[in-house]
């Protein structure tokens, strides 16, 4: 996964800045909307957030056993 793509144009959030926050303690789409604000503009990559961080959270659960 390349961390440095752009996910949130209107933000300019990449993917390392969300797992950022997931790996902060981050532990829902809302808590990563508003450390980052990704997706809270126009909304066009609310999909793209929201598997990233379900993603990122997965990967953390994984991290913790």
């Amino acid at each position: 996964m390349n961390l440095d793509k752009v996910v949130c144009n209107c933000m300019n959030v990449t993917s390392g800045q969300i797992k950022e926050a997931v790996e902060n303690g981050a532990d829902t789409l809302e808590e990563v909307q508003q450390i980052t604000g990704a997706s809270t503009v126009c909304g066009a990559c609310l999909g793209d957030v929201e598997r990233l961080v379900n993603f990122f959270l997965a990967q953390r659960g994984k991290e913790s056993q």
